[in-house]
């Protein structure tokens, strides 16, 4: 009996030795194959849903950046990279999940964030693991506030909250006399079609004081869902108010809607500015991707402009070079944010040498990094310290009755340093 039970402790001894041995073997070779496996860029894309135009457009900018990492600079740290994804839906109640997903089931290497606002509802994740997220075309500082620099927010700085890209058109406007070379009277009255997510409650809260405090009325502040029904109401009470401009900032298939709209009720105000159009200038004018005829989609609308031929950089000529040869046009705003922020996650771990969080904030403090449309340097809170301004655009086609759908009439008219025509003004009409 007493043999029986030393040779049943021996076995379970022994057993007990092979299962640590394996699990040891284990981790050893899982380490070794981490060490040679390519790094996972994750994040969820709009590839249905409200903004799915954009959507799939920033997706084509990361995968052509994932394409320049591996190409042009040998991987990350020698390893090569790909882009997992989940399609969103522009749903931020299935986000928080998603991105749980990602970080724990899919083991990610590193994270680009949801497009614009719903960016927010992964920003506590990404917080919650202390994980970098990369943020694709964010267009709020309250997670930066919040979460500091594990929000990498390449597209604000900390001084304009809240709609910063707006800052320089709404200074265009402040600016008047300094480009208005017709003498013709300022504008005084504005108003304000915004969005209802959070972007739009930050416009709100910061240019549409900026224009007040610089003397213009507010005649009209609305703020509306994604996907707005009928514009017909809403363009009723504009006839009847008669702002001087419009301002219009909302996404790509709104702004399309709107201006349909204008045109089919021929309404227009003298200075027309839609956030649409300079966030994708490729579809603008191409209705066979949901864009607008061009002789409707060039007739003077005002709209940000990143993509100026006056900035260089290799990446700019890289994508540049991707959309031309696919669109015949220059990337819009949408490739230029979806590449911007895979190329930046790549670009910090070399620089650090590693994909450590500390490590890559510390090289991104400490350097700036030339992205594909404009530089990046991480300020205490994670937003950006280099200087870079968004600037203000038009189309300008030879002839506004018979124009062309491509970039060559496409021209930036503020600030004065990366001005190549005067502005076209006041609004021409419809025929």
């Amino acid at each position: 009996m007493l043999m029986l039970k030393k040779k049943r402790v021996m076995l379970f001894l022994l057993l007990i030795a092979v299962v640590i041995s394996f699990a040891l073997s284990g981790c050893s070779a899982e380490q070794t194959k981490g060490e040679n496996d390519p790094i996972v860029i994750g994040g969820t894309f709009t590839v249905s849903g409200p903004v799915s135009h954009a959507g799939l457009m920033a997706l084509e900018g990361a995968q052509a950046a994932i394409k320049y990492v591996n190409e042009e600079l040998g991987g990350i740290n020698g390893r090569q990279v790909v882009l997992k994804y989940y399609d969103d839906e522009f749903d931020e109640s299935k986000i928080p999940m998603l991105y749980e997903r990602l970080i724990t089931q899919d083991k990610v290497d590193l994270l680009v964030s949801p497009y614009t606002s719903p960016f927010l509802a992964a920003a506590p994740v990404a917080a919650k693991y202390d994980k970098l997220l990369f943020c694709i075309a964010a267009d709020s500082y309250v997670a930066n506030d919040q979460f500091g620099q594990n929000i990498v927010n390449i597209q604000m700085d900390d001084e304009w909250r809240g709609g910063m890209w707006w800052h320089d058109i709404a200074e265009f406007f402040v600016n008047f006399d300094k480009w208005n070379h017709k003498g013709l009277e300022k504008p005084k009255t504005v108003a304000v079609l915004n969005l209802n997510i959070s972007y739009g409650q930050e416009i709100a809260a910061s240019v549409v004081p900026y224009w007040k405090d610089n003397g213009f009325d507010i005649v009209y502040n609305e703020l509306f869902e994604p996907q707005h029904d009928d514009w017909t109401p809403v363009i009723s009470k504009l006839k009847e108010i008669k702002p001087d401009i419009v301002f219009v900032p909302h996404y790509f298939e709104d702004s399309v809607r709107f201006v349909e709209k204008a045109k089919e009720l021929d309404y227009y105000a003298p200075y027309m500015i839609v956030e649409g159009m300079g966030w994708d200038t490729l579809s603008w004018t191409r209705p066979e991707i949901g864009g607008l005829p061009a002789d409707v989609a060039q007739r003077g609308f005002f709209a940000y402009s990143v993509f100026k031929n006056k900035y260089e950089s290799e990446t700019k000529e890289y994508l540049a070079k991707i959309v031309k040869e696919k669109y015949d046009h220059i990337p819009g705003n949408d490739h230029i944010a979806g590449f911007m922020a895979v190329e930046l996650a790549a670009k910090a771990a070399n620089k650090a040498g590693s994909i450590e969080k500390d490590k890559m904030i510390e090289a991104m403090v400490n350097n700036t990094f030339i992205l594909a449309g404009y530089n990046y340097k991480m300020n205490p809170t994670g937003g950006n310290a280099a200087d870079f301004s968004w600037g203000v655009a038009q189309y300008q086609p030879e002839d506004l009755n018979a124009p062309k759908p491509t970039n060559e009439n496409w021209y930036c008219v503020w600030p004065e340093q990366y001005k190549e025509k005067e502005p076209v003004y006041p609004f021409p009409g419809w025929k």
